[in-house]
């Protein structure tokens, strides 16, 4: 009997000839799923009809996706890229696609995936043409799991209105997705219905003072007042971008409105996440409070209750607070209002007066102005901002004493790009007061 032959290290195993080609491994989670499905579940005669091979597509496979737990979120491209990829799928069955994610889920499941959707950005207006106030997400495909109810838009009625009161039902019905950014702060919202924007993650590490400068939440810029006995008003809530990152920078409470209930539940979902206490209080379209008057709503709060969110239209805002205040005050648990954010786009001006009127007049405070800038004008918008919201605190003061308003754009953060040539930035703006010399 012959020897076995051996390689040259000795080893009995031969070695492949160099012109035998091995499968290529895929690794990617997305790439290695979509591989799997072709593999397994499309007959090779299939692939030869539209003259492709998986090495044709494989290595331009779209490698971008996002995990929300337990979403994976897939880019606008992911079954249209490359050509030879998106002509494969749009041949696909309903039972053929299904099976794809299927495959997809399965490479993700360390990961927690359980759902899948494609991404889009968020439309200024529904598909019937109403005005997208409350910044659903309409363009959102699902296209693994059960998301719940779809939301429907009337062709005459109200964009935002038919899917800003949510039933109970709606919501527990809902798919709901978490992410953890800053120093551990829980986020949640539901998905269909909710936006999230990653790229305010900066501004919410300014707020914590981790990057930047974010003027007045410590107690050389609060004169000698402590962060725990601040207050903060949040005009445009959302699912809690910035609430959250204030009460964990230590504020004593945030008062907060926002139109859409779908973000107030997500919003009081995160707060249970992350430990702070959370009241939910509905409005009338004039502005009144629908469960309780507010006295009583005074009466109820302690100091467990972190989170006051009004589920209404803001231009009430200043009119609850100052009741508020007169309650609470003479009893000594009212936390001065020290900041009042604005995080509207592309634009916050209607909420100005509002705010200008809430910033305590004694102590002053910092407004943080959210636009839409032409990058060529934001010195101006600057000017433009500080000019207007001295005019309205000198005209909303509360007494006639002679006193000087001190208005000064304290810092402009460019947060992020929001269209060519415009950017997103956030004006910090200091008002303070000052008896007028003669």
């Amino acid at each position: 009997m012959e020897p076995q032959k051996k390689n040259h290290n000795g080893c009995g195993k031969a070695r492949a000839k160099p012109d035998q080609k091995r499968p290529k491994k895929y690794t990617h989670p997305l790439q290695k799923g979509i591989r799997d499905f072709v593999t397994t579940r499309i007959p090779p005669s299939d692939l030869q009809e539209y003259n492709l091979s998986i090495e044709t597509f494989m290595d331009g496979l779209p490698k971008r996706y996002t995990v929300y737990q337990p979403l994976l979120l897939l880019p606008p491209n992911a079954l249209t890229t490359p050509p030879a990829w998106g002509a494969l799928y749009a041949a696909l069955n309903a039972s053929q696609r299904a099976a794809l994610f299927e495959s997809v889920v399965a490479n993700f499941r360390t990961m927690g995936v359980t759902h899948v959707a494609m991404n889009a950005p968020i439309a200024l207006t529904h598909p019937q043409g109403q005005e997208n106030r409350i910044r659903s997400p309409v363009g959102l495909v699902p296209l693994y799991g059960d998301f719940g109810t779809a939301p429907s838009v009337s062709a005459d009625g109200d964009g935002d209105m038919d899917n800003a009161h949510p039933s109970e039902k709606d919501l527990q019905s809902a798919l709901w997705v978490h992410t953890v950014q800053n120093q551990g702060i829980v986020q949640t919202w539901a998905p269909l219905y909710t936006m999230f924007s990653r790229g305010n993650i900066t501004e919410k590490a300014r707020v914590l003072g981790h990057a930047g400068v974010f003027e007045g939440l410590d107690e050389e810029s609060l004169a000698g007042e402590a962060v725990g006995d601040v207050g903060v008003i949040d005009m445009y809530a959302g699912i809690g971008y910035f609430v959250f990152s204030y009460l964990k920078k230590g504020v004593k409470r945030v008062w907060g409105w926002e139109i859409n209930g779908w973000s107030i539940e997500g919003l009081r979902r995160g707060c249970i996440a992350n430990g702070w206490g959370c009241r939910v209080v509905r409005l009338r379209d004039d502005g009144g409070l629908v469960d309780r008057p507010i006295p009583e709503l005074v009466d109820s709060l302690d100091d467990d209750t972190r989170v006051v969110i009004f589920h209404g239209d803001n231009q009430f805002a200043a009119g609850i607070l100052d009741e508020i205040r007169g309650l609470m005050q003479p009893r000594g648990n009212w936390n001065s209002i020290r900041h009042v954010n604005l995080g509207l786009l592309p634009s916050s001006h209607g909420s100005w007066d509002n705010a200008t009127k809430m910033i305590d007049m004694d102590k002053g405070g910092w407004i943080h102005v959210h636009e839409n800038v032409d990058v060529r004008e934001i010195d101006k918008m600057q000017d433009d901002i500080v000019a207007e919201i001295k005019r309205l605190r000198s005209q909303n003061r509360p007494d006639p004493n002679p006193v000087e308003h001190s208005v000064d754009c304290r810092h402009v953060e460019r947060v992020k790009t929001y269209a060519p040539g415009v950017m997103h930035c956030v004006f910090d703006v200091r008002l303070s007061r000052t008896k007028a010399t003669n």
